[in-house]
């Protein structure tokens, strides 16, 4: 057998020495060791003493990681790189959220006031009619059943999802692909062809992605179990969660009175129009509404990156875990990150009233300008889904480094262009489990509303005419908690995923067996993103 390199015969100038632009490579096969030119160390490891006619390899298993310094700052005794010294970051745009909000809560008085004395007017009936009963001591009832159903399901997959990881994903995977199709279909059998056929288009891609998908699986899983694990430890988060999604229902609450008492303040019944002064009017409700509701979803989102981003950084360090990161993490994010939050969801604001106008437009158009409305309407969603995706890691960002947003969204973008791949096919794959577990969960609660009333039969739906309306209720209902407790699990993995792609040594250094099990799934994650 021929022996490479052949003995007593110099090395070839193409092969000696190894090429630096071929890194070594996790799970490569051996190759023959070149013995390194003097001041280039093999990870620190000396080489035995070459013998006649034998072969040496590479070691194995030992990666050079990526530099990480480990230093603390003295004033918080936390690591400098996962906590730099607290600044206050794009402090205009947390002045210009106050500025419309306060601006909103004005409005509100006179239009708050407005449906007050039309009430009184009608003594004392708002217009309600039966649906009221719903607020009686059976349609109360209907309504925990709604609540109680989604959460006992949401518990029950959430620990699924933690001990079967990968069959959850599979599973999931394959009920979207049913779900696109079936949507298709049924669409196609009311010949409407447009619907069905982009149903169909989607279905049919989607069902390709598993070819291409199916190797990703693993990490997505390692990362998936992982989180679940983590967010066990600190049920802090998830009460944070159901406090920022009944803020949203009370907030959506308060919108819908504004909207419905500045629209009977300054519609003109005589022309039966609404004039300049009222549409303006609506659409800076519309615009303050989603400002604020972004405001309030992100501070949440930022808030649970804060903890997983501790937990990467000090679990298993010298200094050990903070007393409450959960609290500290929610600081931050109302303190030294709310201008970040602030700027980051003005964007996604202008971009949704945008929209609004545009449906708005649509629906009061006919022919060809409604088309360009709708297409007006597709666009901005596409620019909205890239904004709220890119918003999502450089949220993350501002809670690990406390980054202004500018800076958040450029290192975002490098994330983007070093992992963009598997950044997204990791990102859907957990992101779709809980989808369809939400969608599942709003059908069982609105089926259990269903069963309820048809048992129960409640005075106030005696004739079945709400029937309808509340199904639908505890379906939205089921829905909003599992997409709640997702929403904990979602910024995990994504805080996760920020870490990793910046500084994987300090996870190899804190937590060495949840890295080599991250490694053994996705070999590049030991070489850090460069900036």
């Amino acid at each position: 057998m021929a022996q490479y390199p052949p003995p007593n015969e110099p090395f070839p100038q193409h092969q000696y020495p190894p090429s630096p632009q071929q890194p070594y490579q996790y799970g490569a096969q051996p190759q023959p060791y070149y013995p390194p030119q003097q001041g280039q160390p093999q990870w620190n490891l000396q080489p035995p003493p070459p013998q006649n006619n034998q072969q040496y390899f590479a070691p194995q298993g030992q990666p050079t990681l990526p530099s990480y310094d480990g230093s603390i700052n003295p004033d918080t005794g936390l690591p400098s790189k996962f906590n730099p010294k607290p600044k206050y970051n794009d402090l205009w745009a947390f002045v210009l959220f106050l500025v419309q909000l306060a601006g909103f809560v004005v409005l509100s008085y006179f239009a708050i006031r407005n449906v007050i004395d039309h009430r009184n007017s009608n003594g004392g009936r708002a217009g309600g009619g039966p649906l009221l009963g719903f607020f009686t001591t059976s349609g109360l009832i209907t309504l925990f059943i709604s609540i109680a159903v989604g959460a006992i399901f949401s518990v029950a997959y959430y620990f699924l999802t933690q001990a079967f990881p990968r069959q959850v994903i599979k599973v999931t995977f394959a009920l979207s692909i049913i779900l696109y199709l079936a949507v298709a279909l049924y669409y196609l059998y009311l010949r409407i062809w447009f619907a069905g056929i982009i149903g169909l288009i989607f279905g049919v891609l989607y069902a390709t992605m598993w070819f291409y998908w199916k190797s990703r699986i693993p990490f997505a899983s390692v990362m998936l179990s992982t989180v679940t694990a983590i967010s066990k430890e600190y049920p802090a988060t998830f009460a944070l969660a159901f406090l920022g999604l009944f803020l949203q229902i009370a907030y959506s609450i308060y919108f819908m009175t504004v909207i419905a008492g500045t629209y009977d303040l300054y519609y003109d019944p005589v022309t039966r129009s609404a004039p300049a002064k009222l549409q303006v009017l609506i659409v800076f409700c519309f615009f303050s509404f989603y400002w604020t509701s972004q405001v309030l979803a992100n501070i949440v989102h930022t808030t649970v990156c804060g903890v997983y981003a501790t937990y990467y950084f000090m679990k298993g360090s010298p200094q050990g875990m903070t007393k409450s990161p959960t609290i500290e993490s929610l600081k931050r994010s109302c303190t030294t990150s709310i201008g970040s939050i602030c700027f980051g969801s003005l964007i996604i604001a202008v971009i949704q009233t945008l929209r609004a106008i545009a449906n708005m437009a649509r629906g009061d158009s006919d022919g060809i300008m409604a088309f360009i409305a709708c297409l007006i309407d597709c666009i901005l969603a596409c620019i909205q889904g890239i904004a709220e995706f890119i918003n999502k890691y450089a949220f993350a960002q501002v809670a690990i480094y406390g980054k202004p947003y500018i800076q958040a969204a450029k290192d975002t973008w490098t994330i983007l262009q070093d992992r963009g791949v598997e950044q997204i096919i990791n990102d859907n794959l957990i992101g779709n489990v809980w989808s369809m577990a939400a969608i599942l969960g709003g059908v069982l609660s609105g089926l259990a509303s269903y069963l309820y009333m048809r048992i129960a039969e409640p005075s106030f739906n005696s004739g079945g005419q709400f029937t309808y309306i509340i199904v639908i209720m505890g379906f939205v209902m089921g829905l909003q908690i599992v997409f709640t407790v997702g929403t904990v699990i979602d910024s995990g993995v994504a805080t996760t995923f920020v870490c990793l792609a910046e500084d994987p040594a300090a996870l190899a250094r804190t937590k060495p067996e949840l890295f080599e099990q991250i490694r053994l799934t996705w070999p590049e994650v030991v070489q850090g993103v460069r900036y």
